[in-house]
């Protein structure tokens, strides 16, 4: 993995930023447990670039020059403890002669904010799908009118003609952070409003129950959405490093899990509501990946109807297979393959998994589908349905 930086520092006649850099990432890598040669760690470093800035003597009379400079490290996969090695090195950069350290490229950002990413994705569709099924409940008649009563509107409000030539309404042009806004009027004790409002309403009560109401009336509705701003501020956060390319901080990065799944189950919870044969196709990646997993090394198994045996193939080819004979056999294989293609893709906090996964749920829910054929093979006398 190859990571740049650039620096700062004062340069004096006969210093070697190379020796400077290179004995600082030695002694990181060793802390570190990672045993290189020197000349492995040699070629790891590569100058790219130096600016040079005037002489200036110090009241010692040392002529110094303030330079910077461009360089990349590229640590070998073998390296233990990558992002430890990095967040060290960036600490040890910080002392004399070097005034300033600023880390650029960095692969291992890249990976984790790729993995946030596809979260907020799959987020953000749910979020626009529970709240238009809130306002075309509401204003059903104009559905590509749906912000008509709200002070919140796109910034670069779309046409119709835009919206269903993709499929979109006016929520895709909403921000996060607009989303926490919603479910409020403009003011509507402005003189023009208000005059037009007493001119519609001939008694008082009418008048204030006008003033008073929400866009969307319907009261659940109004609570999940009062709901989502206690929650949003988190996601948001995140949002920003994300789309700025910045590393979140571990205060970021915890809150941001923990309302990320408190916003999912709410979601989750608000479609229930009307579940005909709803599936939560938006499930997290990681147990998605889980749930696939075992799927699908069920359904390319082989049956043996004569010895009674199933064999099992990886996830990802045929290359390894394992045969069992009894139930609990294929229970635990398939929890194995549950477990590692969750933690594959399941989120880490300061190197631990933020979320466990429920082999048996997910392998159970898999068997479901099977259970007619499985009590004929490891039940002896019993017939399939």
């Amino acid at each position: 993995m190859k990571f740049e930086y650039v620096i700062v520092y004062q340069r004096e006649e006969g210093m070697s930023i190379s020796d400077i850099l290179l004995d600082r990432l030695r002694i990181v890598l060793t802390d570190n447990l990672n045993q290189f040669d020197d000349d492995v760690i040699l070629q790891m470093l590569t100058l790219n670039f130096e600016r040079i800035g005037d002489p200036v003597n110090d009241e010692a009379g040392v002529t110094h020059w303030r330079t910077i400079l461009g360089f990349s490290i590229e640590l070998p996969d073998e390296t233990a403890s990558f992002r430890t090695v990095v967040d060290e090195f960036a600490d040890a950069l910080l002392d004399t002669p070097i005034e300033h350290a600023v880390k650029f490229e960095d692969p291992l950002l890249r990976r984790e904010l790729a993995q946030r990413s596809e979260e907020l994705f799959a987020l953000e569709m749910k979020l626009r799908r529970v709240i238009s099924v809130i306002y075309l409940y509401g204003y059903i008649e104009r559905p590509y009118d749906l912000l008509r009563e709200e002070s919140e509107k796109p910034i670069n409000s779309p046409q119709e003609q835009q919206m269903r030539a993709t499929g979109e309404n006016e929520f895709f042009f909403l921000t996060l952070g607009q989303y926490v806004k919603l479910n409020r009027r403009p003011d509507m004790r402005q003189l023009p409003t208000l005059l037009s409002l007493i001119q519609s309403n001939e008694t008082y009560e009418t008048l204030r129950r006008e003033l008073e109401r929400q866009p969307i009336e319907d009261e659940d509705d109004a609570v999940f959405l009062a709901g989502l701003r206690e929650r949003m501020t988190s996601i948001e956060a995140m949002r920003n490093c994300v789309a700025h390319n910045r590393r979140p901080s571990q205060r970021i990065t915890e809150n941001y899990l923990n309302a990320l799944q408190q916003v999912n189950n709410m979601l989750n919870q608000f479609l229930s509501n009307w579940e005909l044969s709803w599936n939560d196709d938006s499930e997290m990646p990681w147990d998605t990946a889980a749930r696939l997993a075992v799927e699908d090394a069920l359904e390319n198994a082989l049956w043996d109807d004569r010895d009674k045996t199933i064999t099992l193939f990886d996830f990802d080819g045929e290359k390894h297979q394992t045969t069992v004979s009894n139930r609990e056999d294929l229970e635990q294989y398939l929890s194995e393959i549950a477990a590692t293609a969750f933690y594959a893709n399941a989120p880490r906090d300061d190197g631990e998994f933020v979320f466990g996964c429920d082999e048996d749920s997910v392998v159970a829910s898999a068997l479901s589908v099977y259970e007619d054929r499985l009590n004929v093979f490891f039940n002896p006398g019993e017939t399939e349905q």
